[in-house]
């Protein structure tokens, strides 16, 4: 048995590490306080690019969650094969091999509402291509609230985007999607009030485009850090996604919210260097998200204060404070970034409150394909 702060792993020997490890108990509490955050879990898409897990959607929309929004075809067609009655493929898509399979995936679940968003009249052209001759393609107009990564700014090209969506036979206009990425608020006062305009602009531009008599039958908008301004309002959605295992990074960056650490890296010592004060892990890159600076990219429950000094493809070594641990100690890490540690592996072992191992979640669409 190890314990660090709580968190408990009775026979980490039956693990090879570095493995990814989901504990149960931190896990419903995450989806019941974003539920709880959001006014109900009606009023939320969330983002499954978190944990690309068939599980646990079942267990977000089993919570009362109304849909799913997704980064890839793959994790498009996990959450439908899920029975979400609401699924948003959040990038446009620019390549007609893709487009061609949306549309296929939308036919094939026509039970649910399926929508790809868009912001340019190439974006609309492909999507109505694809669609040829078959059912409409719902589509959402991908809105840029100064993030400037995808979307069209609010104002008259929007509008006329939607305009020429609408009247575009191939296509159906589902409403408005924006992602405000670029606000990483600490202050709760100020991440709300930023959040706030966002929503108040949408509402606006939704209310020019109905005074058009053209439909806006929904808005989805925001991300981990302003989900909750966005699920409020009536016709909204708010899409958390890292919420759902927590990590490092937005711990840190928003030490307000209720969440928990939900996930972590099993990792071993396999050297120490007394001399040096550092210990040498199996969390390489290959192991642990590697987008973070390097020191932010693990945080060691126990032992906190130890740092991550130099990663390669296999090893990761820490500068440790006080007595080295030995060879063959287990330690867990927590992500500086969850979402792109998921990746890094097959599945994930489901742990109970007792530290044992009750189930293995696939990542189910980890492939993009």
């Amino acid at each position: 048995m190890i314990e660090f702060e709580g968190y408990k792993v009775a026979d980490p020997d039956a693990l090879e590490t570095p493995a990814m490890l989901v504990f149960d108990a931190c896990l419903a509490h995450n989806i019941a306080a974003v539920c709880e955050l959001a006014g109900g879990g009606a009023n939320l898409l969330v983002h499954v690019k978190t944990h690309k897990s068939a599980a646990v959607v079942q267990r977000q929309l089993e919570a009362g969650i109304a849909g799913c929004k997704c980064a890839t075809l793959k994790e498009l067609e996990m959450v439908l094969q899920c029975g979400a009655p609401l699924a948003v493929l959040a990038y446009p898509l620019c390549q007609r091999l893709k487009a061609e399979r949306f549309v296929q995936l939308a036919r094939r679940w026509a039970q649910a509402r399926v929508c790809a968003c868009a912001s340019t009249a190439e974006h609309l052209e492909l999507l109505g291509a694809a669609a040829a001759a078959g059912a409409r393609v719902s589509v959402l107009l991908d809105v840029d609230v100064g993030m400037h990564r995808t979307g069209v700014a609010l104002g008259d090209e929007a509008a006329a985007l939607y305009r020429r969506m609408a009247a575009d036979p191939r296509l159906e206009p589902a409403g408005l999607h924006a992602y405000d990425g670029h606000e990483h608020l600490a202050d709760p006062g100020a991440r709300a009030a930023a959040a706030q305009r966002h929503v108040e602009a949408l509402q606006a531009f939704a209310g020019r485009l109905r005074g058009e008599g053209l439909p806006v039958p929904i808005v989805v908008g925001g991300g981990s850090f302003s989900f909750a301004s966005f699920a409020r309002p009536d016709g909204m959605y708010g899409s958390p996604g890292t919420t759902v295992y927590w990590d490092w990074g937005y711990s840190r960056s928003m030490p307000d919210m209720p969440f928990r650490f939900a996930a972590a890296v099993l990792t071993q010592v396999v050297d120490r260097y007394p001399e040096q004060g550092t210990v040498t892990t199996d969390l390489g890159y290959k192991a642990i998200c590697g987008d973070p600076p390097v020191a932010d990219r693990a945080l060691l429950l126990g032992y906190r204060e130890a740092r991550l000094t130099l990663q390669n493809e296999e090893h990761g070594v820490f500068r440790w404070p006080g007595t080295l641990p030995a060879v063959g100690s287990y330690l867990l890490a927590v992500p500086g970034h969850v979402c792109s540690t998921t990746v890094r592996y097959p599945g994930s072992y489901l742990v109970d409150a007792d530290g044992e191992i009750v189930d293995y979640y696939p990542h189910t669409a980890r492939d993009r394909h």
